[in-house]
């Protein structure tokens, strides 16, 4: 893991272009607003695209349990799930670089 003084404006340029659209995609901020979410994911985390689409579809699989069961089922109960019910194993089979978090949770969940 790097630590922040050890972050430069050269390592994240390492990064390739689709990794920042991953990001913009991911983070789902307004051009015009600043967005913590996005200078922590980019220079704090340094989260590979796999990780952080994976993090999104799980957002929204927990965004929809909820609204099916009417409350929040919690992160570590979505995480849980989203493992129990093997979409962790389906995302692993489906995921290719430069996919969208959407493309890839319909493919995930049969859509």
């Amino acid at each position: 893991m790097m630590y922040p003084e050890e972050i430069t404006e050269e390592v994240f340029e390492c990064d390739s272009r689709a990794h920042k659209e991953i990001i913009e995609d991911v983070c789902e901020c307004p051009e015009e607003h600043y967005c913590f979410l996005k200078d922590f994911i980019g220079y704090i985390l340094h989260t590979d695209d796999r990780t952080l689409e994976q993090f999104k579809c799980i957002e929204k699989f927990k965004y929809e349990q909820s609204q099916r069961e009417e409350k929040d089922i919690g992160w570590e109960r979505a995480i849980k799930s989203w493992i129990d019910e093997g979409y962790a194993q389906k995302f692993r089979e489906i995921y290719e670089e430069c996919m969208k978090h959407s493309e890839l949770y319909d493919k995930v969940m049969g859509r």
